[in-house]
């Protein structure tokens, strides 16, 4: 995955290790000249997460009453007009956040969690600590790490579909939950329907992704990281302009084997299914698919490309999200065309969007038919997938 970009954060003055540019100068030894001094209510390893240019709101920072998120406080033995007026503004920023979140959220479940916003997403997260790799998270510093994932991926998807960002424009939640009580109450007031498997979407003008964490389910951290980029890949797809879900516009094929393909880009594993009835049937051990499907193409197991084509995603079976999987793996990393996959797909995509078939959509991007595609695919498939 790719390095999180920098973010234009309100940065404190103490971090920079200078005054800001527009701030008068007040010679100080006590404070270097920089009119303010470190919070000492926080350890390092929160200062670190805190300032990793990715978060711009936390709730637990926002809680301190010596800074009040800030991280820095004003130095007790110079007097800097600026930097006070500085702080009192940064300060109420940060105290209407908070207090909009609570009312948002907090109220509704009736207790407290951590909040996290960066620039692309609000994150809301109430899972217990966790271990990854071999390092034990706290709470609030997974909910960091959760944060600069989410980021991470955004970056990766618009790298990979060769897009504009203004094409993503919808700021997205992603509420991450312990508690099934929790779950069932956010998914019909965040989500606009019941609490169904493992979590539920808002898709279209709005992105929302709700889900509850069950271990027996969703597997440790790695687990758990597939199954957040998954579903936030879906959420992407119909929510880059034009804004559209075309999992209900028999595109189904194209809006699983995105959700897969970039969790397989991950680890090389897909364990994710948007229905909780296809995943208890699935077959293929450990989410390790190109050998299983490699077996199915040369047996002439799957169905073909335009038979795929009439299904919604919520109509896919087990085998035909492996197929959709693979398809969208050709796609974007196939032999038919030199560093323009991407780009390619997007257009695609975008042309599915408005509604027209597949033959329309293959024939104005790939100059190919359903028929061609399923050809170019299998052969492949046979050529690059490993035999065991």
């Amino acid at each position: 995955m790719l390095v999180v970009a920098a973010l234009v954060l309100v940065a404190p003055a103490w971090t920079q290790g200078e005054r800001r540019k527009d701030e008068q100068f007040v010679s100080c030894t006590y404070c270097k000249n920089k009119s303010v001094k470190p919070c000492k209510r926080h350890s390092k390893r929160e200062l670190a997460d805190e300032n990793d240019g990715v978060c711009l709101f936390c709730s637990k920072y926002a809680s301190c009453k010596v800074c009040g998120g800030l991280g820095y406080v004003d130095c007790p033995r110079c007097t800097n007009p600026d930097v006070e007026q500085r702080i009192a503004r940064e300060r109420k920023k940060i105290a209407d956040w908070l207090a909009k979140q609570r009312a948002k959220v907090d109220a509704v479940i009736h207790h407290q969690v951590l909040h996290g916003t960066s620039k692309h997403f609000d994150l809301v997260f109430d899972l217990k600590k966790m271990r990854v790799g071999k390092v034990m998270y706290s709470t609030h510093r997974l909910m960091h790490l959760y944060l600069r994932r989410l980021e991470t991926f955004r970056t990766f998807f618009l790298k990979t579909m060769q897009m504009n960002p203004s094409r993503l424009p919808v700021h997205t939640e992603v509420y991450m939950w312990r508690d099934g009580a929790d779950q069932n109450i956010a998914a019909p007031k965040f989500a606009g329907m019941g609490s169904s498997g493992v979590g539920v979407k808002l898709m279209g003008n709005k992105s929302v992704y709700t889900m509850l964490y069950e271990r027996g389910r969703v597997g440790d951290d790695e687990g758990l990281h597939r199954n957040v980029v998954h579903n936030v890949a879906h959420l992407f797809l119909s929510n880059f302009v034009p804004q559209q879900w075309i999992g209900q516009l028999k595109g189904g094929w194209v809006d699983a084997g995105v959700g897969h393909y970039f969790e397989f880009k991950l680890d090389g594993k897909c364990s994710n299914y948007c229905y909780q009835e296809v995943g208890t049937n699935v077959r293929f051990k450990g989410g390790s698919w190109l050998v299983p499907i490699r077996k199915r193409v040369a047996a002439g197991r799957f169905p073909s490309v335009p038979e795929l084509s009439t299904k919604n995603t919520d109509q896919l079976t087990g085998d035909e999200h492996a197929m959709a999987f693979s398809l969208v793996h050709y796609l974007f990393e196939g032999d038919h065309t030199v560093g323009d996959h991407g780009k390619k797909f997007t257009q695609f995509v975008g042309i599915l969007k408005q509604k027209k078939p597949l033959r329309d959509a293959l024939r104005a991007v790939y100059h190919w038919t359903p028929m061609s595609l399923e050809e170019k695919w299998k052969e492949w498939v046979l050529k690059t997938y490993p035999t065991r």
